[in-house]
């Protein structure tokens, strides 16, 4: 048995002893970690709280099966509609929800536990460092299950039937990234675009070589921008899709909120609940709870006939 002694505290899930020993040796291989080995075993550190992993039903569908990771700090209505219309819009695929949780307090952390299709992971704030968004992301894919990862933002979630067909169903030995194509003019990035967080499709297996969620230069480039990078400059391809405003959903905003290869995203709901003065002073005035998130959540109620 290994004990995992890194810098700061982190929990590893319950699994079965061979996805545990995956999981230690993916931490091993991450940057930063030391490691000894004891003769006793120990408690493991991604907290599931009283909530087991998601149950993954017999399925005989052709079509590949995914893990949907997304990173969560309250932002109750938009988590809910991200399973729910994940459900509506998955297909007959066999699939899990992974939700990354760093600290909710508006009940979303409770109810996601009751979702039978839904692994819960506990994350505190402490564990990561910095930004820590790309990180906790990370986390939830060291435990997940199937080759091929979703990842999506609390306020993103899938609007039309084919945003699989068109991002991870097209994984290759060729093409290694998918999603929302995004313009950038960050310093760290020479191509000026990238496949953008709020809806990244990639393998597993790539995590941690080509695919890195952290941010690695500051603030030169976003979380999750040095995946584009690394994926052109090893000589692969990268789906990518133009973001499009969703005029739907007009709340009075341009530019937003938008839909990219069939997945729609709010933009500034993650950071309105807990960066709100922020927002405003960036926005000079024009994003704030009141003023966007509130009328947006009525629309999108409204189109979807929910009531929560």
């Amino acid at each position: 048995e290994a004990l995992a002694k890194p810098k700061t505290p982190i929990n590893l899930p319950v699994l079965s002893w061979k996805q545990t020993a995956q999981g230690l040796l993916d931490l091993i291989r991450s940057d930063g970690y030391q490691f000894k080995f004891v003769d006793e075993a120990v408690p493991s550190p991604l907290s599931f709280g009283d909530h087991p992993r998601s149950e993954l039903a017999p399925c005989t569908s052709a079509l590949p099966a995914i893990s949907i990771v997304t990173v969560i700090r309250d932002g109750y209505f938009f988590v809910r509609m991200l399973v729910e219309r994940v459900r509506e819009f998955v297909g007959s695929r066999q699939y899990e929800i992974i939700a990354v949780d760093r600290g909710s307090t508006d009940g979303i952390a409770d109810w996601l536990a009751l979702q039978p299709d839904v692994t819960l992971i506990k994350l505190e704030q402490r564990v990561t460092v910095g930004h820590g968004h790309g990180e906790a992301a990370e986390f939830g894919i060291r435990v997940a299950r199937h080759d091929r990862i979703v990842l999506l933002d609390s306020d993103a979630f899938p609007i039309r039937g084919d945003w699989l067909e068109l991002t991870a169903d097209r994984l290759d030995a060729r093409n290694r990234l998918a999603g929302a194509r995004f313009s950038s003019r960050h310093a760290g990035n020479p191509h000026g675009w990238y496949v953008h967080p709020h809806f990244m499709a990639f393998f597993k297996a790539d995590v941690g070589t080509l695919v890195k969620l952290r941010k690695l230069k500051g603030v030169d480039t976003d979380t999750g921008e040095e995946a584009t990078m690394r994926v052109l400059a090893s000589g692969y391809e990268v789906l990518a899709y133009p973001i499009e405003y969703d005029a739907r959903f007009d709340v009075g905003r341009p530019n937003i909120p938008t839909i990219s290869a069939g997945v729609f995203h709010a933009w500034y709901i993650s950071r309105l609940e807990h960066e709100e003065d922020e927002v405003i002073r960036e926005t000079d005035g024009a994003i704030s709870r009141s003023t966007y998130s509130a009328p947006l959540q009525n629309k999108l109620r409204q189109f979807f006939n929910v009531t929560y």
